[in-house]
């Protein structure tokens, strides 16, 4: 059984600066690093790391940074199924700066359109799948098939980072829900989010926010999960490296707090490395 895995997938170019560049000056980063990025993709790599067995749909393209992702996946054991057109530069590229003092990171993207050019094999891309995530991107494959997975009882879960004009769409087909505090359902801001998540369907939602606890409920109990307290340098996909390593430990059989608050050790970790994958190599 493996995990299947839907959405986002960029190329990144990250320095590691003193300071957040000022407008026509020159800044000399004291590191730099290239490679993968995006919500399922990073999501999709932690999970293979701690031992899942993974697929990730996404759409990488062609041209010379879809190339470098490709061998980054199979590095990383990550076999990708691509919805791009082959050749089509499709792949959003981002400029990150970090600054390990502030423990901060700005992000500079280009996105270009994008769009699924086949049409899934629903049924076959669900078959000996243990778990779905979806990212909010790509809704043209995810709809379908969340929705095919809530008819076989597959668990799906998504990482939301924002409320999109599509995510009604999938909530009534989401089992967990896990959401930044910025995700305002329908648009609006909830006075009590995880109760506004429940309410489009969830049976489990949680809210993460950071450096500060997380939210959970599972719509009978509720609590807190403070994560480790740790010397962050790199906060760098630390919600997508949350989002893969909950899924792995939910599939394997942990309750949900505990799921949770395993993938915020892990999450941590990541954050006392620069990148997204210096954490997996140091394992």
């Amino acid at each position: 059984m493996s995990l299947l895995f839907i959405g986002r997938s960029t190329f990144d170019l990250g320095y590691v600066c003193p300071a957040f560049p000022e407008e026509n000056s020159k800044l000399s980063a004291a590191n730099f690093w290239t490679g993968a990025g995006g919500c399922a993709l990073n999501a999709a790599v932690t999970a293979r790391a701690l031992g899942s067995e993974v697929r990730l749909l996404t759409l990488l393209g062609g041209g010379p940074f879809a190339t470098a992702v490709h061998e980054e996946l199979v590095r990383y054991e990550v076999p990708a199924e691509d919805f791009a057109r082959p050749g089509d530069e499709v792949l959003p590229v981002s400029s990150i700066v970090v600054v390990p003092a502030h423990g901060s990171r700005t992000i500079i993207n280009q996105q270009p359109p994008q769009g699924i050019v086949r049409e899934p094999d629903i049924a076959a891309l669900l078959d000996g799948v243990a778990m779905v995530l979806v990212d909010g991107h790509l809704p043209d494959l995810a709809v379908p098939l969340c929705r095919e997975a809530r008819s076989r009882r597959i668990p799906v879960v998504l990482d939301g980072g924002s409320w999109k004009s599509w995510t009604g769409e999938i909530m009534p087909h989401v089992d967990c829900a896990i959401v930044s505090a910025g995700f305002h359902p329908g648009g609006v801001q909830a006075s009590d989010l995880l109760a506004a998540v429940h309410a489009l369907g969830p049976g489990e939602a949680a809210v993460t926010r950071g450096a500060r606890p997380l939210e959970w409920s599972d719509g009978k109990q509720r609590g807190e999960i403070a994560p480790p307290q740790v010397e962050a340098i790199d906060t760098l996909g630390a919600g997508d490296i949350f989002h893969g390593a909950f899924c792995h430990f939910r599939a394997s059989g942990d309750d949900f707090p505990t799921a949770l608050e395993r993938a915020s050790d892990v999450a941590a970790e990541s954050c006392r490395h620069f990148g997204t994958r210096a954490w997996i190599d140091a394992l």
